[in-house]
């Protein structure tokens, strides 16, 4: 997994705007994704997208370069998510779903879009604390003591959380006519 350059992180805790720059660069779509499956609409990710950088930024000197800059970096992101869905107050839904548009397409093809249709719907039906930790295990491929450190938790919450988040987010997917191992093919 490519991290930040180490020297990037530096520059941008002295407030260098070219390291912001490449920061956003590097994070810009990591971000965005993070954004929309915990918020579930483009404006909103777009908005949440904007909003972890500036407030990354405005933190930056809470930021240690002595350890690694990712954990920190999404740890303030999922905290301006969790601020945007505690402000909500409600299970967002979607406009990024994706259609279901019957026309000259194979079999398969609408079959998987069946298949991200479930696995969407799952995802935005779980818990807030279950979403974030599988997007950030899945979504941003953190490893779990980055993820314990991004969300200030321990290790053994993280994998309690991860394994009861999967589960919810199975029988979720089964409950709206998923079979598990579509799953596992996709």
């Amino acid at each position: 997994m490519a991290v930040i350059n180490p020297d990037v992180a530096l520059r941008f805790h002295t407030g260098d705007l070219e390291a912001l720059r490449e920061i956003v660069d590097y994070y810009q779509n990591k971000v965005f994704r993070i954004g929309l499956k915990l918020l579930g609409k483009r404006e909103d990710a777009a908005d949440f997208s904007q909003d972890a950088f500036l407030r990354a930024y405005e933190k930056r000197s809470y930021f240690d370069p002595a350890r690694p800059f990712e954990p920190w970096f999404y740890k303030v992101a999922v905290n301006v998510g969790r601020e945007r869905l505690r402000r909500r107050r409600e299970i967002p839904s979607s406009d990024v779903m994706p259609e279901l548009r019957v026309e000259a397409i194979g079999e398969k093809l609408l079959l998987d879009q069946e298949r991200r249709a479930r696995v969407w719907q799952a995802l935005q039906e779980l818990k807030p604390n279950y979403r974030e930790c599988l997007i950030l295990r899945f979504e941003s491929d953190l490893r779990l003591h980055e993820i314990a450190q991004t969300l200030g938790l321990s290790l053994g919450t993280v994998k309690t959380r991860l394994r009861r988040g999967l589960m919810a987010f199975k029988n979720s997917y089964q409950a709206q006519g998923g079979d598990h191992s579509e799953l596992q093919e996709g």
